[in-house]
């Protein structure tokens, strides 16, 4: 078996497409998040290793460029491959293919590991089963910089309730993709074609927390988000680009 990649075949289900049956982002990064978390396991450093040390997974930034959209029923084939950790961040590639080889998603993404007390862990306390790490990337991006839009009326608003959480208590990072594009109209999405995207996850966010988040063109279909929590800390940022 070839450890330092793990491939999942799937079809896309109908709770996991929008009103045009197109796959949703957060969709998208549910994917990830299950295959990453079963390739951990793994590799021998996965939650249930982690959480017996006091230790957790978080994602940090990713970045989803889309070159074609999955739709509902259709088979997909999803690859991911972690790449060789620096101090403290744990980089990672994923890809989406149809039946027949054609990539239509491609990622990249950076976690880090914490301590109970929120900590950042060096990741030369982290061990691992693979012998030697991939070195080729799903797709090549370093431009992380995401500008604050200016903040007037929120685009959307939620309080956050126990729904939202997953097994670290606070709010999955997949959700805050429904989060950013619920700033976008039924409209908007239907006219433009989703070309890339990319979160910044900053805070972590609990129940009963208010969520603002506000949105700013910053170029010709390129949309900066972010998300404020009770008024005034940065929980997420975003960056969405349409063709």
């Amino acid at each position: 078996m070839n450890i330092d990649t793990m491939t999942q075949e799937s079809v896309i289900k109908n709770y996991e497409s929008d009103f045009l049956q197109r796959i949703k982002p957060s969709a998208i990064l549910g994917l990830f998040q299950e295959i990453a978390a079963e390739h951990a396991e793994a590799l021998g450093f996965g939650d249930s290793v982690l959480r017996g040390q006091g230790m957790f997974w978080v994602l940090s930034k990713i970045y989803v460029e889309i070159a074609e959209r999955p739709v509902y029923m259709q088979k997909i084939k999803v690859d991911t491959w972690p790449h060789a950790p620096n101090k403290a961040i744990f980089e990672r590639s994923f890809s989406v293919e149809d039946g027949a080889g054609k990539r239509l998603v491609s990622a990249f993404s950076r976690w880090c590991v914490l301590n109970a007390q929120g900590r950042v862990v060096p990741a030369s306390r982290i061990s691992c089963k693979i012998g030697s790490f991939r070195e080729d990337k799903s797709v090549l991006f370093e431009d992380w910089l995401v500008p604050a839009p200016e903040k007037r009326v929120p685009a959307f608003s939620l309080r956050i309730a126990n729904s939202e959480y997953d097994l670290n208590y606070h709010v999955n990072n997949i959700k805050y993709a429904d989060y950013i594009f619920n700033c976008f109209s039924v409209k908007e999405l239907e006219a433009r074609k989703l070309k890339n995207f990319q979160i910044h996850y900053v805070k972590q966010s609990h129940e009963g927390d208010v969520l603002d988040f506000y949105r700013q063109e910053i170029g010709t279909g390129v949309f900066a988000v972010e998300g404020v929590k009770n008024g005034g800390e940065t929980v997420v940022t975003a960056k969405i680009c349409f063709e």
